[in-house]
């Protein structure tokens, strides 16, 4: 049976899950920025972005995050530990590369400890995605294994209909089943048309990167050097990435009284690396651009079986120096082997 969600139903469906407890939250414009943000109605959706221009990990994954409130007495010191609220959502209209991304980084934040942040919300959270019927030059999913209708991440993928009038719904978890068994009343059941998915162009061959970054006379390869002379390290491609997860833990507040954060970091920062000492084994731009593609599609699969790209484009959408990882991948595809 082929359920369609109307888009003249969907007012009806953030209704019912906003009274089971749901937050709603959806690609919003505001200020000529695309972000995920809480809506209470359709209207307020943007669901016509190719890609919003921060990604649906900064819900799970906040830029600055209390962890502990401290306060040192004479005598003792006073602790209470900071959790986020209890909270349920739905995240509707994601794209397949990001919610492939937190897909990516589960087993990073439950490696050899499970960082209760993460995964309270992605318990919490189901993942609406809608496939892709449209994309840009800097798309590139398909590059890295993926698809306009990647189901990586997914709860329910949503697929348009050719006449715009709704979606073809399809689910994929038990999570995603029961939040849309839940609005089945206002859900038809009939035969629809889809329509055509983006054709997004293989723009790189991540098989040759991934066996040029294992060999290791490709680490003091000038290459380096030359690709990354226009960075100038303002780390634009990592706050925007769907899978960057570095993080600071720092202490702010007096001698008396305090609070512990997390606060996002990227390995483009000079200081990122740097030791009390004053050494940095980081100390230009050329190795810490060579630290970031070698995480990315050598580190990150040797560890976790998995390269820590999705393909969203983002890194080069964005870069202030038209550069980004898509160039970078595209250059070692093509050298001679």
């Amino acid at each position: 049976m082929t359920r369609i969600l109307l888009k003249n139903k969907l007012d009806d469906c953030i209704v019912t899950w906003r009274n089971a407890g749901y937050s709603v939250l959806a690609p919003v414009k505001r200020n000529e920025m695309g972000s995920f943000s809480e809506v209470q109605k359709a209207s307020d959706m943007s669901l016509d972005l190719i890609l919003p221009e921060r990604t649906i990990k900064d819900r799970f994954f906040p830029q600055t995050e209390p962890m502990i409130r401290y306060k040192i007495s004479k005598q003792q010191i006073d602790t209470e530990t900071m959790t986020p609220p209890d909270t349920k959502s739905v995240c509707f209209g994601v794209r397949p590369c990001d919610a492939a991304g937190l897909e990516i980084d589960d087993p990073l934040f439950g490696w050899d400890y499970k960082d209760q942040y993460w995964f309270k919300r992605r318990n919490n959270s189901v993942i609406v995605t809608i496939t892709c019927t449209a994309s840009d030059d800097f798309c590139m999913c398909t590059s890295v294994k993926l698809s306009p209708e990647s189901t990586k991440g997914s709860d329910v993928m949503l697929r348009p209909l050719s006449n715009g009038n709704g979606w073809q719904v399809e689910t994929i978890t038990e999570r995603g089943k029961a939040l849309f068994d839940s609005v089945s009343v206002h859900l038809s059941d009939e035969k629809a048309e889809t329509a055509a998915l983006a054709q997004v162009p293989v723009r790189f061959n991540v098989e040759q990167v991934m066996e040029w970054l294992a060999n290791p006379t490709s680490f003091e390869s000038q290459f380096w050097k030359d690709i990354a002379l226009r960075c100038i390290g303002c780390g634009s491609c990592t706050f925007l990435c769907p899978t960057c997860h570095c993080f600071d833990i720092q202490d702010e507040g007096d001698t008396y009284n305090g609070i512990r954060r997390k606060n996002w970091d990227s390995c483009s920062f000079a200081n990122f690396t740097m030791h009390t000492s004053g050494h940095n084994p980081r100390n230009t731009q050329s190795t810490r651009w060579r630290q970031r593609i070698m995480h990315k599609f050598n580190y990150y699969r040797g560890k976790f079986g998995v390269n820590s790209c999705s393909g969203c484009g983002r890194c080069t959408r964005q870069c202030p120096v038209d550069m980004g990882i898509t160039e970078t991948l595209q250059a070692i595809s093509n050298l001679p082997r």
